[in-house]
């Protein structure tokens, strides 16, 4: 399974910091709610695209329509959507801002998820 980043902001934090955290929604997803595929993954920028980078995905916890803020707060720091800010509140609203346009008709339920790129070719040598 492959991890999708449409949103260019998310996508280069990932590239440049070698982390991002993500909102997901809409994967297969076990009993509690937690994508099914997590562990060694791949990146890429777009359906059918190319691999851009090999990932490791961690599930944080579980967001709603009653945590979404808090949550959020806890790890806009390294979301895409802190850098320029520098005001926690402000890029929380443009990370929700962001969920919400990409999910306009759906209710926000979801998980965090830490992506952090890997090196395969020292996983090889290990």
């Amino acid at each position: 399974m492959v991890m999708i980043f449409s949103n260019d902001q998310v996508l280069n934090h990932l590239l440049e910091h070698d982390i991002v955290y993500s909102y997901r929604k809409n994967h297969k997803k076990t009993p509690d709610g937690v994508r099914i595929q997590t562990g060694k993954d791949w990146a890429t920028d777009r359906r059918t695209g190319t691999k851009i980078t090999d990932i490791y995905i961690t599930p944080m916890e579980p967001v709603d329509s009653l945590n979404l803020g808090r949550v959020l707060t806890r790890y806009v720091r390294q979301s895409g959507f802190y850098q320029g800010h520098g005001r926690v509140d402000d890029a929380v609203s443009e990370w929700a801002k962001a969920i919400n346009g990409l999910n306009p008709d759906s209710p926000t339920v979801g998980w965090i998820y830490k992506v952090e790129t890997r090196d395969v070719r020292k996983e090889k040598c290990q």
